[in-house]
């Protein structure tokens, strides 16, 4: 008799242990957590692990609970019978909005800034890890969090519910509104955790951070306050038009997102990369979502010339305010940048808006705006088809041309000046803002200066000619303002002139508008070194 036939179960191969179900499930998570950004793993499992989040989240679950017995007991026995659901959800929502507003965003700054203040984030720039998906990874890893807190008080919310006077599409409408808000007020902390490495500027700016989003969970209080108990008259849900602005605003909020994410991702981009392509691109997506929704109006109200007025009012501001930063920007182009030139000639002028440098941003700045006035001109004079009136058109028009030659007066000067500046020392984004809001502000105050010290006046008139702020409300305000001569003949002086610095600009920057593509030396046979002789083969 064999051993075999003495312990016939132990040669028997043993049959593999079924996995329950909890643990199929796991490991199924496992595998598809290999496949995420590992920024965001790392993220995650450090704040859900540190202190900072145990003690918010346990602060928040206590005084929702807090909060809970209060209203109750301040609200008995009128809560058995009156709808007092946005009463509470006031103060839920309060609640919530402190982690969402002040904790998380200033997490995510915190996040970025002590990784280049503490040296680690150069293994991350070395690693494999584009910019983009290391700002990516921490976004996502702060809205992880705001999931968690939003989970917590899901309760609450649905007590409130319970408890009528508030319908469930108000609750998940401001809740969505909460959450948007703290996922781009995240994204502003990690671009400004960007914006100086020194430890003791740091320093300063964590105070100065952390002050504005106490200020903006103010703001938030007030209107969260209002929107939910105080005013219901905008929840018009049956309109179609409030369904419409609701599309308006995401469509603006994602393209501020995606702007705000290039940004920061440009900001810990090697500078021999092109950092300035993803930021344009965002730009010209505002300027066709302003366009595009303020048209849809304008075709919609035919009458209404207003619209066309602040549909180039916006696009003033909006290319005013990126201008003065990009007429800040370095016009080197790396090596590595000039390899990326299209060949033909003709792509390379189609494309030379993406390639980085003051004078092409400011050539792109400029065309845009006056793609903008061509835009409302054809919308103007469209609507003269369909019951708007010639003169209301004309005053759109006249109002748009006078709208973007102070812009382009502005940022042309501060071109002219940055350029002059760069002679003496480097002019950076930051003079550049600086030296475009003191010449606005110089513009302001100038004539009223000198108006108090004349005649000691404050009449609108036209010694506010280099004021944009008196144009834009007397041509507001008073609809036969275009119509006179003395305007008319005012807009045609500042098209001149913007043209005319338009043109120096161009002149002086016509050197570096279209740069040649640079190739690549390992391409080049005659840039490699001479051939060496391979010695024959002694064994041959």
């Amino acid at each position: 008799m064999s051993t075999a036939d003495l312990f016939p179960e132990s040669t028997a191969s043993p049959e593999p242990a079924k996995s329950s179900f909890w643990q199929t499930i796991d490991e199924k998570l496992e595998a598809i957590g290999e496949y995420l950004n590992p920024i965001l793993v790392k993220e995650t499992r450090q704040a859900l692990k540190s202190r900072q989040f145990a003690v918010t989240f346990a602060l928040v679950l206590l005084t929702s609970w807090i909060w809970s017995l209060l209203a109750i007991y301040f609200r008995y026995p009128g809560i058995l019978y009156s709808p007092d659901g946005p009463f509470l959800m006031v103060g839920y929502l309060d609640i919530l909005l402190f982690p969402l507003v002040v904790i998380i965003p200033f997490s995510a700054f915190r996040s970025l800034a002590s990784e280049r203040e503490d040296g680690t984030f150069e293994l991350l720039s070395i690693s494999t890890l584009s910019p983009r998906q290391i700002i990516v990874g921490k976004l996502v890893s702060s809205i992880v969090q705001m999931l968690v807190y939003l989970s917590a008080l899901a309760p609450c919310l649905a007590f409130t519910y319970l408890l009528r006077g508030i319908d469930i599409v108000t609750i998940v409408y401001v809740l969505l509104c909460a959450f948007l808000a703290s996922v781009l007020l995240s994204g502003v902390g990690l671009v400004l955790a960007c914006v100086t490495r020194q430890r003791h500027w740091q320093s300063a700016l964590s105070v100065i951070v952390i002050l504005l989003f106490i200020f903006l969970f103010v703001i938030g209080l007030i209107i969260g306050y209002a929107s939910v108990y105080e005013d219901a008259s905008w929840r018009e849900y049956d309109n179609p038009d409030f369904w419409a602005t609701t599309v308006a605003f995401f469509s603006v909020y994602a393209s501020y997102l995606y702007l705000i994410i290039e940004v920061a991702s440009a900001q810990i981009t090697f500078e021999s990369e092109n950092r300035s392509a993803g930021i344009r691109r965002g730009i010209l997506l505002q300027h066709f979502l302003v366009i595009g929704w303020f048209g849809y109006l304008a075709i919609r109200f035919p009458r209404n010339e207003e619209i066309l007025m602040i549909l180039i009012t916006i696009l003033c501001l909006h290319w005013f305010i990126m201008g003065s930063f990009i007429n800040g920007e370095s016009p080197a182009l790396s090596p590595r940048v000039k390899r990326t030139i299209p060949t033909l000639l003709a792509d390379r002028i189609w494309r030379n808006w993406l390639l980085p440098g003051p004078d092409r941003g400011y050539f792109f700045v400029v065309t845009s705006l006056v793609s903008a006035l061509f835009i409302v001109a054809g919308l103007a004079w469209g609507n003269t088809l369909n019951s708007l009136s010639p003169s209301d058109a004309q005053h759109a028009v006249m109002f748009s041309i006078g709208l973007i030659g102070y812009t382009i007066c502005y940022l042309s000067m501060g071109r002219l000046i940055i350029r002059l500046l760069n002679m003496i020392f480097r002019a950076d984004v930051f003079v550049s803002v600086i030296l475009h809001l003191i010449l606005l502000m110089g513009g302001v105050m100038l004539p009223l200066v000198f108006q108090v010290l004349t005649n000691r006046t404050m009449d609108r008139n036209f010694h506010h000619w280099t004021n944009p702020f008196w144009f834009f409300f007397e041509g507001i305000d008073d609809r036969t303002f275009m119509t006179m001569m003395l305007p008319s003949i005012f807009v045609v002086f500042l098209a001149i002139l913007s043209t005319f610095l338009f043109l120096l600009n161009l002149f002086f920057g016509s050197r570096n508008f279209l740069p040649d593509r640079e190739v690549d030396p390992r391409f080049q046979p005659e840039l490699l070194p001479p051939t060496v002789d391979i010695p024959s083969d002694p064994l041959a």
